[in-house]
């Protein structure tokens, strides 16, 4: 190889290489108020997951073209509430779109009828992924983990949900799953550890369940939703879960936009964790009086026998407690064995 050559083969492995280090997953939660929108990037392709509500549609559209996002590789409508689905619309009538998922429901709304017309307007099928498939998203592995029911008598249970891995990193968006979805995923058999937890259904207390959160083990939780809001989200429940398993937190509300960034190796964020634990209604009390596995432990004899279900959140002093009585199994052991477990909630019908 003569001098030239070489130099320009020098030059290009070089450009090769800077351009190799420089990919990585980008993992933005939209301030949207009282909704939820995350746009993920990886080495050139992107995937739109909700797009909030219909006064920040506008908004979800111009921070993308800010993104420079030439076309989605795939939209994800996670379910078909409005403060999820009306910036979808916006996205698939101003961009480009190969692939939209939804979940196998209909609603009747304005916006989910504007979603479908938007959608063969363009020639597009929506389909539900199938729970364990997999898609590459440049150099992210998107796995699907929800819905994986089909009789759901609360329609946020319908919400698709994903693990999003680079390498070493990971992400666990979980739309509006409730605590029964969340069971399903746990019990599943599918990787849930994650890094990084976008917090379901906004931090209400019907989502966030031991059983998710020690499935996943997150180092730190995304929180999306509006100051001030009607429902009181973030609810106290879920904010002292976070805390007592000392997971940092990072929210819209507070913060604005919070984007994550992963090389595959380690993740890096555009602001800190504000680890502001405070609910969104300051005399919000939780359900049970105690919220977290440790009070429950003071409050009862660790080696008392306790019951519980395998895709239950709580722990039952009686084998014959009627919300028992439909399961075909129950376990049975210590206090302990419950909490570690994740059955950290007492019943409240037999525990007193």
């Amino acid at each position: 190889m003569n001098k030239r050559k070489l130099i320009l083969s020098t030059l290009l492995f070089s450009s090769l290489m800077s351009i190799e280090a420089a990919a990585q997953t980008d993992v933005h939660v939209l301030d949207v108020g009282q909704g939820l929108s995350v746009l993920i990037e990886s080495n050139g392709h992107y995937m739109l997951y909700d797009g909030g509500d219909s006064d920040k549609s506008s908004y979800v559209v111009s921070y993308l073209q800010n993104e420079q996002v030439p076309a989605l590789d795939y939209v994800v409508a996670s379910h078909y509430d409005s403060d999820h689905l009306n910036g979808v619309v916006g996205a698939l009538n101003a961009f480009p779109v190969s692939n939209v998922w939804g979940p196998n429901y209909e609603a009747d709304t304005r916006v989910f009828e504007s979603f479908r017309s938007i959608i063969a307007e363009k020639g597009l099928a929506c389909t539900q992924p199938a729970v364990g498939s997999q898609i590459q998203l440049g150099d992210a592995v998107i796995q699907v983990l929800a819905p994986s029911g089909s009789d759901y008598s609360d329609a946020n249970n319908y919400s698709i949900a994903i693990r999003v891995q680079d390498g070493s990193t990971s992400f666990l968006i979980t739309g509006d799953a409730e605590a029964e979805s969340e069971a399903q995923m746990t019990a599943s058999g599918l990787n849930l550890d994650s890094d990084v937890y976008v917090m379901g259904h906004h931090g209400s207390g019907t989502s966030t369940s031991w059983d998710l959160l020690q499935a996943a083990t997150p180092e730190y939780a995304v929180l999306s939703c509006g100051a001030g809001n009607s429902y009181g989200h973030p609810h106290i429940e879920s904010m002292e879960k976070l805390q007592a398993m000392g997971i940092q937190l990072l929210r819209t509300d507070k913060q604005g936009n919070i984007v994550a960034s992963t090389d595959g190796n380690t993740i890096t964020w555009n602001v800190s964790p504000c680890n502001d634990y405070t609910p969104g209604d300051p005399n919000d009390e939780p359900a049970q009086p105690s919220a977290t596995p440790e009070t429950v432990a003071s409050s009862q004899e660790a080696a008392a026998v306790v019951y519980w279900t395998p895709g239950g959140k709580s722990y039952h002093n009686s084998r014959e407690c009627s919300t028992l009585s439909r399961s075909k199994t129950i376990n049975e052991g210590s206090l302990n064995d419950a909490l570690a477990a994740g059955k950290a909630d007492p019943c409240d019908v037999c525990v007193k």
